[in-house]
């Protein structure tokens, strides 16, 4: 007795037993579903309402700026902002070279500047698989890729996928070569259901520790329709679908109960029917010669000239930005000194960096630089169906959804961020990352000893 009772204490000043780890997730990115979307309790979500009912709901998550889909995506496996991890918007310009890219073209060791999920997973002896995720081409740490390249058409491009993996898929009876053939068109959303296909096949005969996976027939919708439209409706109830089929791959593998489902975006979506010519104001304090205004609709960059001179023309610059402040339309004017609170690089800390200082409208307005005396709020010819706007605005926060192994059931969880993904999947597989300016969901995860 004495022998047993010293045993229990011995295990009592210990603590409680270590967490187990999942052993499997799978990472499903629905390109623009907002985290409005899920209020929408007329929209057939049925797959990923079920996870909701089992799992946990994020009132909503915050993604990063710009709110566009490769910055975000990159973060959702690094778990830091864009200046960190070097992709800065879904283009990129090096200013030293001229070049001009999509970043998701370049090898993924050559763009992303920090470790990601798949190289900590491979490191740790775990197998990885990726379908159509952003910045993956040619990574050595993805074992089984369909990776995310476009041509100059901005088409899917077929060539970038190994073709024995894709004659194994074709055997398999998953007709990947029609992602490619209706990738952008309006078969997009089959395009999506055969690639979620290809990654249930993946799921099934590999078993995959990590996996993920991009949808896009949503963001299409949304930018063609809008995001309240019935087609862009039926997008996201066709996304729902990828959700199920990949769940019932989980199962009909056997590692259901030994996984967990984590349901995102990469931003959320806006319809913006307004515009403001900024140029002007530039223009009449005798500006333009001595800047350049590059970009426009959710931010316009301001470069500084090497003509630029600052004990001249640095204080009719600080003019033009206080005229912009008392703008109604203008959301923020953004300094060097305030570029990392953004997530983005001061200029001469990178080529590719946007400019010196950004002008950001409210989610209402579009920004044009054009020739023009009016600097009065317009209507646009037609609606701008977008995003890449500040990230705090309601309208671009995200969707987030757990579910499975070591996931709290029935659950709903406050505001969190999209920086908060990547630790949060590095805890479920027990994965060491280091980087990071985001956290792990603990109020979403089981307590330790229940994992």
């Amino acid at each position: 007795m004495r022998c047993s009772a010293l045993v229990w204490l011995l295990i009592a000043a210990l603590g409680p037993a270590a967490a187990s780890a999942a052993e499997h997730v799978v990472l499903v990115s629905i390109d623009g579903f907002a985290a409005y979307h899920l209020y929408d309790q007329q929209l057939e979500l049925p797959n990923i309402r079920s996870l909701i009912r089992e799992g946990v709901w994020a009132s909503s998550s915050e993604t990063v700026f710009p709110s566009v889909t490769h910055p975000s995506h990159t973060t959702m496996l690094t778990g830091v902002e864009p200046r960190l991890h070097g992709v800065l918007s879904n283009r990129l310009r090096n200013r030293e070279t001229g070049e001009s890219f999509h970043p998701t073209n370049k090898p993924r060791t050559e763009i992303v500047r920090v470790p990601t999920l798949f190289d900590l997973a491979k490191e740790a002896g775990l197998s990885t698989a990726s379908f159509f995720w952003p910045e993956t081409r040619d990574d050595p740490a993805v074992d089984f890729n369909i990776p995310e390249v476009l041509d100059a058409d901005n088409k899917a491009e077929p060539s970038a996928l190994d073709p024995r993996f894709a004659e194994r898929l074709e055997e398999a009876g998953v007709p990947i070569h029609l992602y490619y053939r209706w990738y952008g068109t309006e078969r997009q959303g089959a395009g999506d259901l055969i690639l979620a296909e290809a990654a249930a096949h993946v799921i099934r005969s590999e078993k995959p520790n990590l996996l993920a996976i991009h949808i896009l027939v949503t963001d299409k919708a949304q930018h063609d329709y809008g995001p309240h439209h019935y087609l862009a409706k039926a997008a996201l109830t066709m996304a729902d679908a990828c959700v199920g089929i990949l769940r019932q791959a989980l199962e009909d593998a056997g590692v259901g109960d030994q996984s967990v489902i984590i349901v995102t975006a990469d931003h959320g979506f806006h319809s913006v029917s307004h515009e403001l010519n900024v140029r002007p104001f530039f223009e009449r304090a005798g500006l333009l010669d001595r800047l350049e205004l590059a970009g426009g609709g959710w931010s316009l960059a301001v470069r500084l000239k090497e003509s630029f001179e600052p004990a001249t023309d640095l204080p009719r610059l600080e003019k033009v930005f206080e005229e912009l402040r008392a703008n109604p339309y203008v959301a923020r004017i953004v300094g060097p000194d305030e570029l990392h609170a953004l997530g983005q690089p001061r200029y001469e800390e990178s080529p590719y960096a946007f400019g010196h200082y950004l002008v950001i409208p409210d989610i209402d307005t579009y920004l044009v630089s054009e020739p023009g005396d009016s600097t009065e709020r317009r209507p646009r010819p037609e609606a701008s169906h977008s995003h890449g706007y500040l990230p705090q605005h309601p309208r671009m926060h995200t969707s987030l959804v757990l579910w499975g192994d070591g996931v709290r059931r029935g659950e709903t969880i406050g505001h969190v961020r999209n920086l908060d993904i990547a630790p949060t999947i590095a805890e479920l597989l027990d994965l060491d990352l280091e980087q990071g300016s985001g956290r792990a969901l603990e109020e979403a995860l089981q307590p330790e000893g229940k994992r």
